[in-house]
């Protein structure tokens, strides 16, 4: 990675005025203010154990769920595991199987060898930029970069089928090449290891690749599964690591260890400069974010350091532009093994213990397992969706603190129950440490406020129709879509303008098309309720085209290509 001592991303790519902020004291800047060059998080796809999209994942914060549990029903059929064999329970995707290869022009040989990390990427990736209302063409011809993680892989095709497709889906380079080729994106692209913080490693070049004018717009984040489940025999030889009682207990005294899960998040990020300028949607803002590593100042390598820690906090928050003091909340590493528990609470109480009142903490991990490669993305979700909509979450299987300690006398709370943010600023910090020494945080902020309350459509003042499109690679799937942008849009509160340039020109279209008119929203809707009825009863309607002819034309010679003519013929073209 090569990562400095020193290697922090401010919001305004580094000026002076912001170094001079960072090497004093960030006290009495304005916390709410959001600056044009901060870091905007525009678009944002997940999934995680018990959540296939970010309202449930929310749903599942709010009430406290713990999603990790046993081998799901199908997955050893489905991945060729012994169905007899012991298998410890982790947090666990529903479906890890099934993948729509023809949506990314992929063939199906090439995608059954392919990680199913790497189809996971694409899958998020290719949502993030539907997300933010964005189409591939309009990233591609501007510079995007691509920066994602993914944890070793144990998928074994390689072994099984042997050449270039296999090695190509299997290696960790892969992913974000992968993603870049299929979106047509040509801004920088590379992975990112660091261990278990190595999502939020990605976040954090993928912020400098904006701040530096290298890339517009970028792509980051970080995906983990577990085709092979987690064997009990595995556990056995990692026992200082991983829960005995198969619960993630975050920051508790009776923690025993971590839990594995699977998942991952890609986030699309720009300027809030450019967010607002085009009309995109902002999740959250990214403020800044640093990277420390411990050095010698442990005694080993995978030793964790409260020391390297705070600074690395202190770091981030300077390049924020603001003080610590201002934290409403911290998601922290919250592994849940005693030592690395305990050293991270020495390390908070260091930033944070002379505040007036404890900052709330807590970690995602209690939910969702520990997701290796995914884990500190996973964590940056949950803060973005707590300052987002100004809540705090409860914190699973909490009781009391590691070592006998009061929490509050290290200025911090371990958040119990589901609750609003209150007066504090929606700011909040995201920390992730790995095994190999490395230590990142990165401050969230709150979206910018919206302009004007959104109203609905009053036709009296827009008389003249807007023509919307909607397409689907089959005809069972527009008339899904239409019935579920139906269903959305009924409420009539936003803008048809809007509506009609983010289905139009914000998204990629298909074989299997719709068009409708409409003077508002409702209208709309009312609109594409009809054509999904229409759809179920007929579903070749409006069916393409048959493929155009295959036509070999001879050189200038008059000859044809006679071989490639045999070999087309062989693979089943019609000539």
């Amino acid at each position: 990675m090569g990562e400095t001592a020193g290697d922090t991303v401010p919001n305004n790519g580094g000026s002076t005025e912001r170094r001079t902020r960072q090497d004093g004291d960030a006290t009495g800047q304005d916390a709410t203010h959001i600056p044009d060059d901060a870091i905007a998080v525009v678009g944002l796809a997940v999934r995680f154990p018990d959540a296939d999209d970010l309202a449930e994942f929310r749903a599942n914060l709010c009430a406290g769920r713990d999603s990790v549990g046993p081998l799901p029903e199908g997955r050893a059929e489905a991945t060729g595991l012994d169905p007899e064999a012991a298998y410890l329970p982790m947090g666990h995707l529903r479906d890890i199987h099934t993948f729509d290869h023809g949506l990314f022009r992929l063939s199906r040989r090439e995608a059954a060898v392919m990680d199913p990390q790497q189809r996971l990427a694409l899958l998020l990736a290719h949502q993030a930029v539907e997300d933010a209302g964005y189409s591939a063409r309009h990233l591609g011809a501007n510079d995007t970069a691509v920066v994602l993680t993914s944890s070793p892989s144990s998928y074994r095709a390689a072994a099984a089928d042997p050449g270039t497709l296999a090695a190509l889906g299997n290696m960790a380079f892969g992913t974000p090449a992968r993603v870049a080729h299929v979106l047509g994106l040509t801004g920088p692209c590379y992975t990112v290891d660091t261990g278990c913080n190595s999502s939020l490693l990605a976040v954090h070049h993928a912020c400098r690749e904006i701040a530096s004018g290298d890339a517009r717009y970028a792509l980051a984040g970080g995906v983990s599964l577990r085709p092979g489940g987690l064997p009990a025999e595995e556990a056995d030889a990692m026992p200082e690591l991983v829960s005995d009682s198969g619960r993630c207990r975050a920051y508790d005294a009776d923690a025993d260890g971590a839990v594995p899960g699977e998942g991952g998040a890609v986030l699309l990020l720009t300027t809030v400069a450019r967010a607002r300028a085009d009309g995109a949607p902002i999740h959250a803002v990214l403020r800044g974010s640093a990277v420390l590593h411990n050095g010698g100042a442990v005694a080993t390598i995978s030793s964790p350091s409260a020391v390297v820690q705070s600074r690395t906090i202190r770091k981030a928050w300077a390049a924020a532009g603001v003080d610590p003091v201002h934290a409403g909340y911290l998601e922290g590493h919250g592994s849940g093994t005693p030592l690395g528990d305990a050293v991270e609470l020495e390390g908070l109480a260091a930033v944070f213990g002379t505040r007036d009142t404890p900052v709330p903490i807590g970690s995602v991990k209690a939910n969702i397992g520990h997701l290796d490669h995914a884990a500190g993305v996973a964590g940056l979700v949950r803060a973005i969706l707590g300052v987002k909509h100004g809540e705090l979450y409860p914190s699973v299987h909490f009781r009391r603190a590691t070592g006998g300690v009061d929490p509050a006398d290290l200025g911090v709370e371990v958040v119990g129950a589901h609750r609003s943010w209150g007066e504090a600023p929606r700011l909040a910090g995201v920390s992730s440490f790995s095994l190999g020494g490395i230590n990142a945080h990165c401050v969230v902020q709150r979206p910018p406020a919206e302009d004007g309350a959104e109203e609905p459509d009053d036709p009296a003042d827009d008389p003249a129709p807007h023509l919307v499109g909607v397409s689907a690679r089959t005809p069972e799937a527009l008339a899904a879509l239409c019935a579920r942008l139906s269903t959305a849009l009924r409420a009539g509160r936003l803008p048809l303008a809007d509506i009609a340039f983010t289905l139009n020109q914000g998204r990629d279209h298909y074989a299997h098309r719709v068009a409708v008119r409409a003077r508002d929203t409702e209208e709309l809707a009312v609109r594409l309720a009809a054509e999904a009825t229409w759809l179920a009863q007929d579903g070749t309607r409006d069916a393409p085209a048959r493929p155009p002819r295959v036509v070999l034309l001879p050189d200038a010679e008059g000859r044809a290509a006679t071989g490639t003519a045999a070999e087309l013929r062989r693979c089943g073209v019609s000539l």
